[in-house]
C-alpha cells in the first residue's frame, strides 16, 4: 500500500532543510502531506464530535420527558454501553493491533460501521413513531403504556447506536498513534480539541434549545454529515505498513489461551495497574454526569441558558485548547496530570453550593457561569495531557490491547455506576422529597456522589506517578513488557521485579 503524501526515503537528506520531512512507521510526510493529513483527520472529528454530542444531549431529556425512572437513564446510557464496551472493546481493539489489510489496520473498523452507525441514528430520529406504532401493536396485550413501549424502543436503538459505534469509537483513538508523527502530536491533538470543542460549542448554542422540538431533524442531519464527511476521512487517509503480527495465544482456538495472555500482558506490571484503578474511579466518579443538565434545570435555567453555558466553554476551549497542547509537549504529561486531577478534587467541594441554597434563577445561572470558569482551566490541560499520557505511559507496539483493557476496566464500573448512581439519584429523591425540599432537590445531592471515588482516583494515580519515577521518570522511562518494532525504535524492558513495593 503506498503512504498517503509520502516522499522517497532517499531524498530526505537532499531536501531536509528546504523541505522538512516528518515520520511515523513507514509513512514520511512533507509539510504539504502533514497539512493534509491534518485536514481530514479534524474533518473527521468534526463529523464524529456532532455525532457523539447529539445522543447523549437529547436520549436523556426525552427519556425524562416520558417520566422513565432514573434508574431506567443510567441504564440506558451508561449501564448498556458499559456491557457493550466491556464485551465488544478487547476483541475490537486486539483485532484491530493485528489486522492487516489493503485498507490498513485501523481504517477497515471504522469504514464498514458507518452505514450502521448513521442507520442507528435514523432509528433514533424515529424513536417516537416506531413506539406509538408497536403500542398499537403489543399495547393491549402487555399492559404497557405509549410512553413505556417509547421508553424500549429508545432503549433498543440506543443498544444498536451503541453497538455500531463501539467499532468506531474504540479504533478512532488508535488511528492517530499510526498516522500522526510523534514529533507534532500534543499539537494537532490540540487541533483536534479545538475542532472538537467549535463543533460542541455550534450544536451548544445554536441547536440545544431545540433538542426536543425538532428532534427528529437534528438526528437526520446529524446522521447524514457522519455518513458523508467520516467516511470521506476513512477514505481519503492512508494508513502506513505494519511488521507481520505475534500470535495471541499459542494454539489457535484457544480462547481461554487468549485470554490469560491478553490479561497478563495487561496486568504484569503494577504501573499498569495503578493505570487502570485511578481510572476506573474516575469514570465512576463521572457516572453522575448524565443527570447533571436535571441539576441545572431545577435551578431554573432554560435549556437555551444551558446551551449558552455549553457553548461560552466550548468557545473558550477552542482559543486555549491549542496551547495546552504546545504545553503537554514541553511538559510531560503524567506530572501535568498528577497536579491537575489534584487541583479538580480541591475545587469539587464548590459544587456542594447548592445543597445550602436556595437563589433565584438569574443568580444561579451567574453561580453556574462562575464555576465553570474555575473548572474551565483544569478541565483544558486535563483534556490535552490525556491522550499524551497514555501513549507516554503504554506500550507502543500493544497500544490498542492496553487500551481497550483499560476500556473494559471503566466501562464495566461505569456499567455498575449508571445503575447504582440511578438508584442514588432515586433514593435521593425518596430522603429528600420534592414536596419538602423542592421540585429535583435529590439532583443536587450529585457532587456527594462524585467526591469520593475522586479522592480514590487521584490515589491511584499518585501511585503510579511514584512508580514511574522508580522505573525511569522522564528520561529512562520504557514501558514494561516493550518488544522491539520493526524499526527497532523501542527496546526490551522486563517488569522490574526488584522495585521496592509500596
Amino acid at each position: 500500500m503506498k503512504p498517503m503524501n509520502m516522499e522517497p526515503a532517499h531524498s530526505a537528506d537532499a531536501t531536509a532543510e528546504k523541505h522538512p520531512l516528518f515520520y511515523v512507521g513507514t509513512l514520511v510526510y512533507s509539510r504539504a502531506g502533514l497539512a493534509w493529513l491534518f485536514m481530514w483527520l479534524l474533518w473527521g472529528d468534526f463529523c464524529f464530535t456532532l455525532m457523539e454530542t447529539v445522543v447523549p444531549s437529547i436520549v436523556p431529556l426525552r427519556l425524562n420527558e416520558l417520566n422513565a425512572p432514573n434508574w431506567i437513564l443510567g441504564l440506558v446510557m451508561l449501564t448498556i454501553p458499559g456491557i457493550l464496551n466491556v464485551a465488544l472493546n478487547p476483541f475490537i481493539s486486539t483485532a484491530s493491533d493485528r489486522h492487516r489489510g489493503r485498507f490498513g489496520r485501523r481504517i477497515p473498523f471504522m469504514l464498514f460501521t458507518v452505514p450502521f452507525v448513521s442507520m442507528a441514528l435514523c432509528v433514533m430520529a424515529f424513536s417516537t413513531e416506531l413506539g406509538g406504532w408497536l403500542h398499537a401493536l403489543v399495547g393491549a396485550a402487555t399492559g404497557w403504556s405509549a410512553g413505556a413501549v417509547t421508553v424500549g424502543v429508545i432503549a433498543v436503538a440506543m443498544g444498536l447506536f451503541k453497538f455500531s459505534d463501539m467499532f468506531v469509537n474504540t479504533v478512532f483513538w488508535y488511528f492517530f498513534n499510526d498516522v500522526v508523527p510523534q514529533k507534532v502530536m500534543a499539537r494537532f491533538l490540540g487541533l483536534f480539541r479545538m475542532v472538537g470543542a467549535g463543533a460542541g460549542a455550534l450544536y451548544s448554542y445554536f441547536l440545544y434549545q431545540y433538542a426536543l422540538s425538532h428532534l427528529r431533524l437534528i438526528f437526520l442531519c446529524v446522521a447524514a454529515l457522519y455518513f458523508v464527511g467520516f467516511g470521506l476521512m476513512c477514505l481519503l487517509v492512508k494508513e502506513g505498513e505494519y511488521s507481520p503480527t505475534e500470535k495471541l495465544a499459542k494454539r489457535r482456538g484457544d480462547f481461554l489461551g487468549m485470554i490469560k495472555t491478553y490479561a497478563r500482558e495487561c496486568l504484569q506490571h503494577r504501573i499498569y495497574r495503578y493505570f487502570f484503578l485511578g481510572n476506573m474511579f474516575w469514570s465512576l466518579a463521572g457516572a453522575c454526569g448524565i443527570f447533571g443538565v436535571f441539576l441545572n434545570l431545577s435551578l431554573g435555567l432554560t435549556l437555551q441558558q444551558i446551551g449558552t453555558i455549553s457553548a461560552v466553554v466550548g468557545v473558550a476551549n477552542l482559543l486555549l485548547t491549542y496551547p495546552a497542547g504546545v504545553f503537554a509537549d514541553r511538559h510531560h504529561p503524567l506530572r501535568v496530570m498528577l497536579w491537575i486531577q489534584g487541583g479538580l478534587v480541591l475545587i469539587a467541594p464548590l459544587n456542594f453550593i447548592w445543597l445550602f441554597t436556595h437563589f433565584t434563577p438569574q443568580v444561579n445561572f451567574k453561580i453556574l457561569v462562575a464555576l465553570q470558569g474555575v473548572n474551565l482551566p483544569l478541565n483544558m490541560i486535563y483534556i490535552a495531557v490525556g491522550l499524551p499520557m497514555f501513549m507516554r505511559i503504554l506500550p507502543r507496539e500493544r497500544y490498542g490491547q492496553f487500551c481497550s483493557f483499560n476500556a473494559i476496566c471503566s466501562a464495566g464500573m461505569g456499567a455498575v455506576g449508571g445503575l447504582v448512581a440511578g438508584g442514588f439519584i432515586d433514593l435521593m429523591r425518596k430522603i429528600f422529597p420534592d414536596a419538602v425540599w423542592g421540585k429535583d432537590y435529590c439532583y443536587r445531592m450529585i457532587p456527594a456522589w462524585n467526591l469520593p471515588f475522586l479522592l480514590l482516583g487521584f490515589f491511584f494515580l499518585f501511585r503510579l506517578y511514584r512508580t514511574w519515577k522508580e522505573l525511569g521518570g522522564d528520561v529512562h522511562y520504557v514501558p514494561p513488557g516493550t518488544i522491539p518494532d520493526a524499526a527497532g525504535t523501542e527496546f526490551a524492558h522486563e517488569p522490574n521485579n526488584k522495585s521496592p513495593k509500596h
